[in-house]
């Protein structure tokens, strides 16, 4: 076995430019000292300790506070582009204060995503539980500072402030997983470029790919189906049936299995958010209607088209939180990356 005084098969990148600590101030944690161990299981304070270190150092240094700055500015112009775009065309019925703070929290998920990646494959760590608590207390400072601009917005533009405490925990999240990918891509290869290219690949994937290709087959999931006549319907606040019993013969209707595409979908951090925020506003909110949308259609047509197959709203199946849908699929691909590219870096020392 390698001693711990070769090379741990991490390049330096852009010393004190694109490194987000100062290197004058120690060693990097990445750099394991003399006589640490290499394994995947250690001890939980000296993770702890670590991680805590390293994003002290992150705090520290003005390029963390840039990047988030920068991030919640382009996340804001970006939803405000949509709104004008939008408007032009009548696509908005709210007000348009609401849709910015609405795509605002959207757009501050994914950008929590690429920052999560770009510190995780920045900033290696000898230890994954390092890895993730490191991520994690990042993804924590960037989502208090985003929760108290979205707070600001709501109380500007009158929306539920209760979204910006769902995007607090959003992007608190999606920064220590997708800092995970970035470590793991970042250990997949001895050199920058391939594994900067395999770490932008995951990004389109996650952030635009996967709601993209739910989008275009969405139109294949049209299919006919057998339905009898609901009666004693109720709805919710939002208009939509929540319960209903179903009498006479079954008779041909058209259904889209919307459940089929909508797991894609589910792990795109935007849709994560709006699953999220669905829960915390209240019913009658003009938005609620449009966060939960991800969750109405991956509940399938059952929820769409009442008394499909003559089955009451008592029959039907309870629903599974996308939330947890799209969370799992990001943590399985963050495994498939973490896990080989440590062995890999290990075989390297």
């Amino acid at each position: 076995m390698a001693g711990p005084e070769q090379d741990s098969g991490f390049e330096v990148i852009g010393d004190g430019v694109i490194d987000d600590r100062d290197r004058r101030r120690g060693p990097l944690p990445s750099e394991p000292a003399a006589g640490a161990g290499t394994g995947f299981v250690e001890p939980v304070s000296e993770a702890a300790a670590a991680a805590w270190a390293d994003a002290l150092a992150s705090f520290r240094s003005w390029w963390f506070w840039l990047a988030g700055a920068a991030a919640l500015g382009i996340s804001w112009g970006l939803a405000a582009a949509v709104v004008a775009v939008g408007e032009a065309n009548g696509w908005f019925e709210t007000s348009v204060p609401t849709a910015v703070y609405l795509l605002m929290g959207a757009w501050l998920s994914i950008a929590a995503a690429v920052l999560g990646t770009l510190w995780g494959f920045r900033r290696p760590q000898p230890r994954m539980a390092g890895m993730l608590l490191s991520g994690l207390l990042r993804g924590v400072a960037f989502a208090l500072l985003s929760g108290a601009v979205l707070a600001l917005v709501a109380v500007a533009a009158g929306g539920p402030i209760a979204l910006a405490g769902a995007a607090v925990v959003v992007v608190a999240v999606e920064v220590g997983l997708f800092g995970l990918m970035g470590a793991g891509c970042r250990a997949c290869f001895a050199h920058t470029v391939p594994a900067a290219v395999l770490a932008g690949l995951l990004l389109l994937l996650l952030g635009m790919g996967n709601l993209a290709a739910a989008v275009l087959l969405l139109p294949g999931t049209m299919a006919t189906g057998q339905a009898s006549v609901p009666v004693n319907v109720q709805r919710d606040a939002a208009g939509r049936i929540t319960a209903f019993e179903c009498v006479g013969q079954l008779h041909t209707v058209e259904v889209a299995n919307t459940d089929r595409v909508a797991w894609m979908a589910a792990s795109n951090p935007a849709m994560i958010y709006s699953a999220l925020g669905a829960g915390a506003v209240p019913a009658e909110d003009p938005s609620a209607w449009i966060l939960s949308g991800l969750q109405w259609a991956a509940d399938g047509p059952q929820r769409d088209v009442p008394c499909l197959d003559g089955e009451s709203s008592a029959n039907l199946p309870p629903s599974s939180p996308v939330v947890l849908t799209g969370l799992m699929i990001q943590g399985a691909l963050a495994s498939l990356v973490l896990i080989p590219g440590r062995m890999l870096s290990a075989r390297r020392r």
